[in-house]
């Protein structure tokens, strides 16, 4: 029973489920804001019940998410045994192979979940696909490519329920905040190469080229304005998430270094993300939908916070000598 423990909680770890939340929120809130959206009434994504979108979207956040995660600690497990031995592949709390099979499992999950929005949304999930197998194979390794397939994988990950949306704001947000947190994350991880000058320089002309192009495909869709369905004064309200979770995020993060800050830092990351996607649904007038995204995204974090605490004695109970 102790080693079937331990093995659920290495699996959980490897897939990443502890911060997936961020992704599904994002994925989430493109499906709601769609369905609000009078222009794609007559749409599939608009007809079926909320229910089966929402659950496909998930498939798609959660499916993509662990298989680029999945992966990459399967690729990174002769790195690891010298630099972070206390993951699962390393420490032996799971096989390779296992890892192999939920990389796999999760591809087919996200694909599954694509296949309810139809065959372009099928082909932006190979698309998120191909952009996780580039970053873990090679691009995490060069800083400035890493952090910016980072981005576009979530933004194209928002893009497979809806693949010509109207609405892009939150994509380009979202993107941002992936790649802001991937930042700190290097840096506060302390991972090698250093970052130079150069590489900072062109990470930054790339996000301002990606930004440059998502909000021309948005103007484009919508007659030449941008952020259409907000009106300006609603767009304080995920400014303003932004902004104080950019604050508290980081005051808890002051003191971490090192390899334990990453974990850290994902966790804060994928509240962070929740919360924003959750003050765009407010922006958009859905208070509801909101609140019950902002909900769960709490709840969720302040599970994973009791179980971190509790896994070390779940896995390993004291036992008592005479």
């Amino acid at each position: 029973m102790r080693i079937f423990v331990r093995r659920i909680l290495a699996a959980i770890e490897i897939a990443r489920l502890s911060v997936a939340f961020g992704a599904v929120a994002n994925v989430w809130l493109m499906i709601l804001l769609a369905r609000g959206d009078e222009r794609l009434a007559e749409l599939p994504i608009a007809t079926r019940p909320l229910w089966q979108v929402l659950a496909a979207g998930a498939m798609v956040a959660i499916g993509f998410l662990a298989f680029g995660a999945a992966l990459n600690d399967l690729l990174d497990a002769k790195h690891d045994r010298a630099f972070a031995p206390q993951r699962p592949l390393p420490a032996g709390s799971l096989p390779p192979r296992r890892a192999m099979q939920i990389a796999a499992i999760a591809l087919c999950t996200g694909l599954l979940g694509a296949l309810a929005f139809g065959n372009a949304a099928v082909i932006a999930g190979f698309g998120v696909a191909a952009t996780a197998l580039i970053y873990d194979a090679f691009a995490k390794h060069v800083p400035a490519i890493g952090i910016l397939l980072a981005g576009a994988a979530t933004a194209l990950s928002m893009l497979v329920p809806r693949v010509d949306t109207p609405t892009l704001a939150p994509v380009w947000l979202a993107m941002s905040q992936t790649m802001g947190i991937g930042l700190l994350a290097y840096i506060l991880g302390e991972k090698r190469p250093k970052l130079s000058t150069r590489s900072i320089a062109a990470g930054t002309v790339a996000w301002l080229a990606a930004s440059a192009g998502l909000f021309a495909l948005e103007a484009s869709h919508n007659g030449g304005e941008v952020c259409v369905g907000f009106p300006a004064t609603q767009l304080a309200i995920p400014a303003a998430a932004v902004v104080l979770g950019g604050i508290a995020g980081s005051w808890k993060l002051r003191k971490a270094r090192g390899p334990r800050a990453n974990d850290r830092i994902l966790r804060y990351g994928s509240l962070w993300k929740s919360l924003v996607a959750a003050a765009w649904l407010f922006a958009a007038g859905m208070p509801r939908e909101g609140a019950w995204i902002a909900g769960i995204a709490v709840a969720l974090f302040a599970l994973v916070a009791i179980v971190r605490e509790a896994a070390p004695q779940i896995a390993e109970p004291v036992s008592w000598r005479s």
